[in-house]
């Protein structure tokens, strides 16, 4: 019984290490390659939020999105826990095969929303670079001054 824990555990770190492994070494990649260029990046995208119009509508569909989203990972934590305590309990395979199904669908919920804030980033960022000026770059750099 131990040595199917241990292999369950096992194959759940590896499907967690598919997920976050990627994410934690994709980090630098969205990176500026100077300060200016992140602070023009960042002084474009806040006259773009200011430049919008609130929607008080809009701000509550994003709001109930959000809920629904949290609601939705919390009961699947739930369920997983459940899962592994029932598993623990009752010394069942079917409640640990159980159990593993859930952390996929966790992992695979998790990899999505992952995705959905990148294309979102990625439209964000598209919206920047087509809205940037095209009379030159924001900062100069003159060498020897």
């Amino acid at each position: 019984m131990e040595a199917i824990l241990l292999i369950g555990a096992l194959i759940i770190a590896a499907a967690w290490g598919v997920y976050l492994i990627p994410n934690v070494t994709r980090g630098r990649r969205g990176t500026p390659l100077s300060s200016t260029e992140q602070f023009d990046r960042w002084t474009h995208v806040m006259a773009d939020v200011q430049s919008r119009s609130y929607s008080l509508k809009q701000a509550s569909a994003r709001n109930v999105v959000r809920r629904r989203r949290r609601r939705t990972l919390a009961t699947l934590v739930i369920l997983t826990v459940g899962a592994l305590g029932a598993a623990l309990v009752f010394s069942s395979v079917g409640w640990l095969i159980a159990h593993l199904a859930l952390d996929a669908a966790i992992a695979w919920y998790v990899g999505m929303l992952m995705q959905v804030k990148q294309r979102e980033a990625a439209r964000v960022a598209n919206h920047h670079f087509e809205t940037m000026p095209s009379d030159g770059p924001p900062v100069r750099i003159v060498a020897g001054q």
